[in-house]
């Protein structure tokens, strides 16, 4: 349980990293363009959250293995 609940604390924390990436990738591009199209707006709130939660649970599965190996 213990591992699980390791797992779930890094995949809500790279879904939130995700998404502040997001927002900083949506403010950075509506500065330089004065439009945004919709579907792509859509397509990075999705892909990145869920990219950065994945991410997340793959480093930390790859770290806690390397630390019991020591």
């Amino acid at each position: 349980m213990k591992k699980t609940g390791m797992l779930f604390l890094a995949f809500v924390a790279g879904m939130l990293v995700g998404f502040i990436l997001f927002e900083f990738i949506v403010r950075i591009v509506l500065r330089q363009m004065n439009t945004l199209p919709v579907t792509f707006i859509g397509a990075l709130s999705m892909i990145l959250p869920l990219a950065g939660g994945i991410a997340a649970v793959m480093l930390t599965r790859r770290f806690t293995k390397k630390a019991g190996q020591d």
